[in-house]
């Protein structure tokens, strides 16, 4: 299950209604935070874990795709870890298993994810202007999570930070 925490942009344009959450094992790779942005007059869907600040963007983005909004973070997850190499084939079936629901929340005003995800988001507008086709840049660039994030006083990328915790879903699953 995933809890999604949802910018005011994005509960305004889902029709937001919220949902009762429920606690899972592994609470730092379920708690995401979504937010509604344009590019190119595109909507595009941003988002970003809690822990490990790893983000991916669904690009174009219509009013009806927001019914299916679980296939498209599921589907936009593994891509980006797939682009990463940080899954198998095999781990793609379990992260699809594992994380079919999506449960939206109201923001939790969370500022050092919310500052990320604005640094990442006018980065993005920036390259914008390199590419003709800002699909491709999404689908083949990795700077979301190669670019350095600083928390706790600390810098890592967040790719390294997610491929601990998907490890730690992998071993999870391997001892029940």
């Amino acid at each position: 299950m995933i809890i999604l925490f949802c910018s005011n942009k994005l509960q305004k344009y889902i029709g937001f209604k919220e949902n009762q959450v429920k606690q899972d094992s592994l609470p730092e790779l379920n708690s995401w935070n979504g937010h509604l942005f344009t590019v190119n007059r595109k909507k595009c869907l941003f988002f970003m874990n809690h822990e490990t600040y790893f983000s991916f963007v669904v690009y174009d983005i219509k009013k009806p795709d927001i019914k299916r909004i679980n296939e498209l973070f599921i589907d936009g997850l593994i891509t980006e870890l797939k682009k990463l190499e940080l899954i198998t084939p095999e781990q793609e079936e379990l992260v699809k298993s594992r994380f079919k629901e999506v449960f939206f929340h109201k923001s939790i005003n969370n500022r050092k994810v919310i500052g990320n995800m604005t640094n990442l988001i006018q980065i993005m507008d920036y390259y914008k202007y390199n590419y003709e086709n800002f699909q491709d840049f999404l689908s083949q660039d990795t700077f979301l999570n190669t670019y350095l994030l600083k928390k706790d006083d600390n810098y890592f990328e967040a790719k390294d930070a997610i491929k601990d915790k998907i490890n730690q879903l992998f071993n999870e699953t391997l001892n029940d």
